[in-house]
């Protein structure tokens, strides 16, 4: 009822890049033990495509489920980089995934296998072929400024409200 004058404006830019946030919420099932992945992606500054699912596979820390979080965005993102390619005839750009754990971001950009990371599957290091190939790029923002945090978890009423104006 209060929220019928929302909704989201496409603006008209000549900076129509896309980019993409991607968030975890760590073991917020306290049933399975299984964290929430939120991500979502702008061109230019309006929303485009965004989703929240649960992780497959429990992540024995945040790092690994923010890590496998990236994955999940990483393979949205290149997805959509050819749908705009497609689409717009504009020629590919490497993809700007923002993620707010500097842990996860340092193990996307490593392709050296660790102790800390063997257990993780292998098809979450997907992101580590997108980010060698230059096809993203992995940037640190800060937890205050990361757009797909409400998609991860419930949030207080003025935190929602901050939230809501970056979607």
């Amino acid at each position: 009822k209060g929220t019928t004058l929302f909704g989201i404006k496409y603006n008209r830019s000549n900076d129509m890049k896309l980019e993409g946030y991607s968030d975890s919420s760590h073991n917020v099932d306290i049933d399975d033990g299984r964290s929430t992945t939120g991500h979502v992606f702008y061109l230019g500054t309006s929303p485009i495509t965004w989703g929240s699912q649960k992780q497959t596979t429990v992540a024995l820390s945040s790092c690994k489920a923010e890590f496998m979080a990236a994955t999940a965005a990483a393979c949205q993102a290149i997805w959509l980089r050819e749908l705009l390619v497609e689409v717009t005839g504009l020629e590919r750009q490497k993809v700007i995934i923002r993620v707010d754990n500097k842990s996860s971001i340092a193990l996307s950009k490593n392709s050296i296998f660790h102790g800390r990371s063997k257990h993780i599957h292998t098809r979450y290091h997907f992101i580590r072929e997108c980010v060698n190939n230059e096809q993203v790029m992995v940037e640190h923002v800060s937890g205050e400024n990361q757009g797909a945090d409400p998609l991860t978890k419930a949030l207080a009423r003025i935190r929602f409200k901050e939230m809501r104006s970056l979607l």
